[in-house]
């Protein structure tokens, strides 16, 4: 099915402190064939990426128009080619208090999945390579790597419209560039609506205390089924949705762990997000230096690894066959 709206613009600043160019199209461009191929790969990067935040509109902001902006435009009072070219001229705006250099597409779009409408922004970077043309002379061009998606934002507009909700609007934006991450943030106006690792948090520590009520054998296997569909939803930008946990834990009680949770939420909700590193470090124990790296399943501390808060010692016994076949190897080489 083709995109509702769909419309690509250009931004870019070649060298620091330069003016900023703008490239801006006239009229949305077709919703199907390759820019829907380009809007599916984007959409899925941004989906699996751990990056996300969770939040809404912050009103208060007084150089974030866009929400006002976006509303008028699902009203009809505005066009979206038309709309999308006024919040590019917003974030020219922005970017003209940075000296960054940068070179950027950004695809407004509209897609529509079971009767709901769905607002994204990407802004798309192109990479460099290396190609031999038809006169046989190496050339540069320019690709776009779908993989590599610095920034993005997503509004569920009916979430937003017709809800009081704290999550309508997710926001992704990488640390490498401070300044274009406070700029793209401050366009879309976002402010977090949830702290995921808090939340995250509450939710491993039900995980745990309902471990408790298990036999010692099977402690290990339900967390690990808790944690792979965590990860699972979170890679398809999808929520934990307790219910639907509790069956997939136990078919033949499907809402013991769902009643459980409810039992010990401080807030009793039906689902929530979750933060991936949250997830990781709670069946993983990892750290690395210079010259060590250390990885080990949680369920092995107290017993195959112990710890000595005192000495700093981590005391490993079990280590796996083919360290043991290293380390002989080691103390056989001669001197």
């Amino acid at each position: 099915m083709p995109l509702k709206h769909c419309i690509l613009h250009k931004i870019e600043r070649p060298v620091p402190g330069a003016d900023i160019k703008t490239t801006l199209r006239e009229q949305e461009n077709n919703g199907d064939g390759a820019i829907y191929s380009l809007f599916e790969q984007l959409k899925q990067t941004y989906l699996r990426s751990s990056q996300k935040q969770y939040g809404f509109f912050d009103n208060t902001l007084e150089d974030s128009p866009l929400p006002q902006w976006l509303k008028e435009q699902i009203e009809g009072k505005s066009a979206f080619d038309s709309f999308s070219r006024r919040a590019m001229s917003h974030l020219l705006q922005l970017l003209e208090n940075t000296d960054e250099v940068f070179s950027a597409h950004l695809l407004f779009a509209v897609e529509t999945i079971l009767e709901q409408d769905q607002f994204y922004i990407f802004w798309i970077n192109h990479s460099e390579a290396l190609n031999i043309n038809t006169e046989l002379d190496v050339a540069m061009n320019q690709y776009i790597d779908t993989a590599k998606l610095h920034y993005a934002a997503k509004v569920q507009l009916e979430e937003w419209l017709q809800q009081d909700s704290p999550k309508y609007l997710s926001l992704m934006s990488t640390r490498g560039n401070k300044a274009l991450s406070d700029a793209f943030g401050r366009f879309t106006g976002f402010t977090a609506g949830i702290d995921l690792v808090e939340q995250t948090s509450e939710f491993l520590g039900i995980v745990d205390a309902y471990a408790d009520t298990l036999e010692a054998d099977k402690v290990s296997d339900y967390k690990n089924q808790v944690i792979d569909y965590c990860v699972q939803q979170d890679r398809q930008g999808a929520p934990v949705v307790f219910d639907e946990l509790s069956n997939q834990l136990n078919e033949n009680a499907p809402k013991h762990f769902s009643s459980f949770v409810s039992e010990q939420q401080q807030d009793n909700k039906q689902e929530i997000h979750t933060d991936r590193s949250s997830l990781k470090r709670y069946i993983r124990f990892f750290g690395r230096d210079n010259s060590m790296s250390i990885s080990f399943a949680a369920d092995k501390f107290g017993s195959d690894i112990c710890y000595d808060p005192q000495t700093g010692e981590l005391l490993i016994k079990n280590i796996p066959k083919s360290l043991k076949q290293q380390l002989a190897r080691h103390l056989r080489a001669p001197e």
